[in-house]
């Protein structure tokens, strides 16, 4: 849920077309294999986008997927291009889950959500409002870019200018290669490790885990099959170096 850019018809389009093979591979990948695994009858997906891992998230768990984004053009999209009998989508206002009760929903995600907020108290606001609606004992997991590595060259994307030292919350830009010959210029914020953790602790959450997921985490029999399943092997950085960070925290 990137703030107001992605309520612009061309870059919700664009976004929405961006090859996110990567993202799949070091990110909602290990979101699928944890879920997956559970008994949980809904899971939400806050900044759900264009659905496209609200869609996967229901193709891979039996789970009902509650997917919400501030963007009207995002939800028509995902309405439209990943409709699933277990996905529910909607429009978030003022970040407020105002139909939801608390203690309620079995999971909660939010994928690449908290680098397009500019606000930190907005942030909390929302971590807040997911503590909310989670029933005690379950988990939320949070996947964004790393801010350890912001200004390295990924496979298909960049954020931030390399060699620049970023300063807390400071603004960056993001470039996402769409294919070839276009890429879609964002805008986000650097927020460090310590913004996700105070904050997940502000809100309440306990046993906050933090991992840095790379290619080398894969044998070489996994890499194999990656290449077979996505028809993808043009890696660079992300072999040694995370381009995400992924936090887990439980209510």
């Amino acid at each position: 849920m990137i703030e107001n850019m992605f309520k612009n018809n061309k870059i919700a389009d664009q976004f929405n077309r961006y090859n996110d093979v990567l993202e799949q591979v070091l990110g909602y990948d290990k979101i699928f294999s944890f879920f997956s695994g559970k008994s949980i009858d809904t899971i939400l997906d806050y900044g759900c986008g264009p659905g496209k891992v609200s869609l996967r998230l229901a193709q891979q768990t039996n789970a009902h997927i509650l997917a919400v984004d501030e963007s009207q053009k995002m939800i028509n999209l995902a309405k439209t291009e990943r409709s699933h009998k277990n996905v529910v989508y909607g429009v978030v206002e003022n970040d407020n889950l105002k139909d939801i009760q608390e203690n309620t929903i079995g999971g909660a995600i939010a994928c690449y959500v908290f680098i397009n907020n500019h606000s930190e108290s907005r942030i909390q606001h929302i971590m807040a409002e997911i503590y909310r609606v989670l029933q005690p004992g379950s988990c939320f997991i949070i996947l964004d870019t790393n801010p350890n590595t912001t200004g390295i060259p990924f496979s298909t994307f960049q954020n931030g200018v390399t060699s620049k030292h970023y300063g807390y919350g400071e603004s960056r830009v993001e470039t996402l290669h769409v294919s070839q010959d276009e890429n879609l210029i964002l805008h986000d914020f650097h927020w460090p490790n310590r913004m996700y953790e105070n904050n997940l602790k502000k809100a309440g959450f306990l046993n906050i885990q933090v991992t840095y997921p790379v290619l080398s985490d894969f044998t070489t029999a996994q890499l194999k099959e990656i290449k077979k399943r996505y028809h993808y092997n043009g890696w660079t950085n992300e072999k040694t170096k995370s381009p995400f960070i992924m936090y887990q925290a439980i209510k």
